[in-house]
């Protein structure tokens, strides 16, 4: 039992530093090289760019992410890899191979039916 804890609170921890929706694909991207602000926005597909700027926040306060402010008008910041990120990458790469194996096996995500706003759900 105890090692089962021990695992269940790694994943979970992993999943703290790297898990939701777009920290991975920011990761994707920025193992590709230094990224700025502004061509990780038009990169990632969907995201707007509050939320890209709370997830690279967050993954630098998670110690994932440098981020290098140059003193330039208009100012620049680019955005790298720490050791930590790095040691990552392994992660994410295993999540985009399963992701395409299943894309070619056309395996469809189940989506959950939608609750319309003005329908009332049984209270039993």
């Amino acid at each position: 039992m105890a090692k089962q804890k021990n695992d269940t609170q790694a994943l979970e921890y992993c999943m703290d530093m790297i898990g939701g929706k777009w920290k991975p694909v920011i990761l994707y991207h920025i193992s590709k090289g230094t990224n700025r602000f502004n061509k990780l926005f038009t990169e990632i597909e969907g995201i707007n760019r509050q939320m890209l700027s709370k997830q690279l926040k967050s993954l630098e306060r998670a110690g994932i992410l440098d981020r290098t402010l140059y003193g330039e008008i208009p100012p620049r910041v680019e955005y790298t890899l720490t050791p930590l990120g790095k040691s990552l990458l392994p992660v994410v790469k295993a999540m985009t191979s399963w992701g395409q194996k299943q894309m070619e096996k056309k395996v469809e995500i189940p989506v959950a039916p939608e609750v319309q706003k003005n329908q009332q759900l049984p209270l039993f």
